[in-house]
């Protein structure tokens, strides 16, 4: 048993970057209110329509996908400063973009009713295009990220048997985002059940990510302190 190990691993949870972390993750999981909120949607159409113009409660959950990106920036600015190790910023930079992108997504209207397929023509709609394009890069900005960051886990050999959460959170990342994007190609009325499976998984990755860069962080603050 490593107790050094999980002792550090409690001392990281005590940290308020890891928190803002584990708050912004749960404010982008707000699709469960939607069930309440507004049961036919959540049962029938993607999440993103939540926010549509003219849905009950649109305001409330823009709001919540801008806290999560309000409060991923703050806990970035603190992680930027704290970071001295290139791989651990660029992790950083991935989910801070992440965040921007959010806010951007949550600012613009979807004007799309994928209850009755009836879309604008994207064409001439060049909101929908810059929410659908800030909501597919933003996903990937936090995939580049989560990747970045478990390779310096596996490289660094630090959470050895934290190690299997991530690999498997990734392979369900591409499980599910593969199965979505097959669903919605084919109009598949379960798309939005895999969609927040998916919503959920990114959700963990956030809060991974953050604590990931905490570890890696104390580990070169540890090899600074031997070196010298």
């Amino acid at each position: 048993m490593n107790v050094k190990g999980d002792t550090q691993i409690v001392s990281i949870l005590k940290n308020p970057v890891v928190w803002l972390g584990v708050f912004a993750a749960i404010l982008y999981s707000s699709w469960p209110l939607g069930f309440i909120l507004n049961p036919h949607v959540a049962r029938n159409a993607l999440a993103s329509q939540l926010e549509a113009p003219g849905q009950p409660y649109s305001w409330l959950f823009i709001a919540l996908d801008i806290l999560c990106g309000l409060a991923l920036l703050a806990g970035g600015l603190l992680q930027w400063f704290k970071s001295k190790n290139l791989i651990s910023r660029l992790c950083v930079i991935g989910y801070m973009s992440f965040a921007i992108l959010i806010i951007v997504a949550a600012l613009v209207p979807f004007n799309c009713d994928s209850l009755s397929a009836s879309c604008a023509d994207v064409a001439h709609s060049p909101l929908i295009i810059i929410h659908g394009l800030a909501s597919i890069t933003s996903v990937i900005f936090l995939f580049v990220s989560i990747v970045l960051a478990v390779a310096q886990l596996l490289y660094k050999q630090v959470f050895r048997w934290f190690n299997t959460l991530p690999i498997f959170l990734l392979l369900c990342w591409c499980l599910t985002g593969f199965s979505a994007l097959l669903l919605y190609k084919h109009h598949r009325a379960d798309e939005n059940i895999v969609q927040y499976v998916f919503i959920t998984i990114c959700s963990l990755s956030l809060i991974l990510s953050v604590v990931s860069i905490e570890r890696l962080a104390i580990e070169l603050s540890k090899s600074e302190i031997n070196t010298n």
